[in-house]
C-alpha cells in the first residue's frame, strides 16, 4: 500500500508540490515571527517613559511556539523528500560499448 502511495505521489508531482507547500509555510512562519517580533519591539520602545516603567516581558512562549512549528515544517519536508526521492529508480550502469556515440550510418 505504501508502494502505490509512493508511486502515485511520484509521478502525479503531488510530493513535490507537497514538500514545497511544507517549505513555503516554514517561510511565512519565519517571516509572521519577524514581524511579531519588530511589532513588540516597536510598541515596547514607543510605550516606554521616563517616569515609568513598562512591565511587559517579551513573550517568550510564541516564540518557542514558532521555532517548535518551523522545525516541524521542516522535518516533515524532510522526511517526505527523503521517502520520495532517496531509492526512486535504480541507476542502470552503461557498459563499455554503450559508450560510444551512435553510429549515424555516414561512410567516408
Amino acid at each position: 500500500m505504501l508502494t502505490k502511495l509512493r508511486e502515485i505521489l511520484l509521478t502525479q508531482y503531488i510530493g513535490s508540490i507537497l514538500v514545497a507547500l511544507l517549505v513555503w509555510q516554514a517561510a511565512i512562519e519565519v517571516v509572521s515571527t519577524l514581524v511579531r517580533t519588530g511589532f513588540w519591539v516597536f510598541n515596547h520602545q514607543r510605550s516606554q517613559s521616563v517616569f515609568r516603567t513598562t512591565s511587559t516581558p517579551f513573550p517568550w512562549d510564541n516564540l518557542v511556539f514558532s521555532a517548535v512549528t518551523l522545525i516541524l515544517y521542516l522535518l516533515t519536508a524532510y522526511v517526505l523528500a527523503s521517502w520520495l526521492y532517496s531509492a526512486s529508480r535504480p541507476v542502470t550502469e552503461l557498459s563499455p560499448a554503450d559508450d560510444s556515440p551512435p553510429d549515424e550510418g555516414i561512410q567516408p
